[in-house]
């Protein structure tokens, strides 16, 4: 079997608390030709010298010095030149705040062999303090651009084991054949960040090749849900609300053109609202700052589609797979361990759920809300032993003797989203209170 050259590029910015795990979970990888390629954006926390110092008698490990911050697509992008010069038939962009299991790229490498029409491949990236969670198995897009990583909240599990085709990978770990880069192109640098994954990802739709999944490459990753307050806040809802636009410009079919100006429309009209309602001024300034600047970039767009043109390339490939059902994506909540925020005096919980409790008796509520869909069955455990099993059809009731410690509720059923039409997977229903003594 060939082994082809890999370049595994970790992008870098003043995170050196993160490269030892980062750097250590790749080097212990079963593949035997990958090559790992820090790219520093002038990084001032010592994060050049702490990997040259632990990692640099290793003949695999480089470092690529960026004389300042040049962002996150132009920084990959000079990794990826650095990677081709160099010979790799494939590169893996991966963030330093990752951990990346042993058959990782090997794994990605033999899919890729085995799929030569793959242009990018997107792992299974999982919660790194909760690997049962899903951070992103590719990527997703609205008719209106709106972009989310597909399965973001979900429990792992057979459902998500299967390869198929998506739009592309998550920035934070995408799997490319250097072959597909040079037709398609490399990261868009017009977008600053945000959005750019997915352009590149439909590029190479349309130059030809197919995105893929592949589940059995599993990272870990220590995901932020926050927007980051203040300017931060605003700047990402600005470039979001931009490159939406910029990705519609560059790459939909003109065929579906009158289509997608009405959903975008009704879409800025909906987002304005709210931000009116709301009292959020600054919100609906960043939607005119983006308009404006989507009239602006109209030609370096016409520009972009008639090079694609030029090289028979199509803008239609990718369509099938954009989502026409909603314009935004819903929401996602995360569990905090194995507990969801409060719901009508029920907590929904995970496929496990823990939680600490004195000595004394605990009143436990379980209640069904989808009993068209089975029954609720949820083991609690207390020092590693099973204390019970609650079976619930409609709602039961029990009372639990405790010692102080923790209980574990381990859920024998998930009642998945596909199911309910929550935006989570559930494991049961649950309230607990202590029983007050008379």
């Amino acid at each position: 079997m060939r082994q082809p050259l890999t370049y595994v590029l970790i992008i870098n910015w003043n995170g050196i608390g993160h490269l030892a795990e980062c750097f250590d979970t790749l080097l212990a990888g079963t593949y035997p030709n990958a090559r790992f390629l820090l790219i520093d954006n002038a990084s001032t926390d010592g994060s050049v010298a702490f990997v040259r110092e632990r990692y640099g008698g290793d003949p695999r490990v480089d470092i690529l010095e960026l004389p300042e911050n040049i962002g996150w697509s132009r920084g990959n992008n000079a990794g990826i030149e650095h990677a081709i010069r160099t010979g790799a038939e494939y590169v893996f962009l991966l963030n330093n705040d990752t951990a990346t299991a042993p058959d990782a790229v090997a794994n990605l490498v033999a899919m890729a062999e085995a799929h030569p029409d793959a242009g990018a491949l997107a792992p299974k990236m999982l919660m790194y303090n909760d690997p049962a969670i899903l951070n992103s198995i590719g990527v997703e897009c609205s008719i209106i651009a709106s972009s989310w990583d597909r399965g973001i909240g979900r429990l792992d599990g057979p459902r998500w084991d299967e390869t198929v085709p998506v739009l592309g990978a998550c920035g934070g770990a995408a799997f490319f054949r250097v072959e597909a880069l040079r037709k398609a192109g490399v990261l868009p640098v017009d977008f600053d960040i945000y959005l750019d994954d997915l352009d590149l990802g439909l590029r190479i739709w349309n130059a030809g090749y197919r995105v893929l999944t592949c589940p059995t490459a599993r990272i870990r990753h220590k995901f932020s849900a926050t927007m980051g307050q203040g300017d931060a806040a605003k700047r990402k809802y600005y470039l979001n609300t931009r490159n939406r636009a910029y990705v519609i410009m560059r790459n939909f079919p003109m065929s579906r053109w009158p289509l997608v100006k009405v959903a975008f429309l009704i879409g800025e009209i909906r987002a304005v609202g709210r931000a009116v309602l709301d009292g959020a001024w600054w919100r609906v300034a960043a939607h005119m700052r983006a308009w404006g600047a989507a009239v602006a970039y109209a030609p370096s767009a016409v520009r972009e589609r008639m090079r694609r043109r030029r090289a028979g390339q199509s803008h239609c490939r990718f369509w099938p797979l954009i989502r026409k059902d909603c314009m935004f994506f819903r929401g996602v909540e995360f569990p905090e361990n194995g507990w969801y925020a409060e719901r009508d005096g029920l907590r929904p919980i995970s496929a496990r759920a823990r939680l600490k409790v004195g000595a004394g008796r605990l009143r436990v509520v379980s209640v069904n809300c989808y009993p068209a869909c089975g029954a609720v069955s949820i083991e609690v455990f207390a020092h590693g032993q099973r204390i019970t099993v609650i079976e619930t059809r409609d709602r039961d009731e029990c009372v639990l003797e405790t010692s102080a410690g923790e209980l574990e509720f381990v859920a024998r059923r998930i009642f998945y989203a596909e199911e309910t039409g929550e935006p989570a997977d559930y494991g049961g229903w649950l309230s607990i209170k202590p029983v007050e003594c008379s």
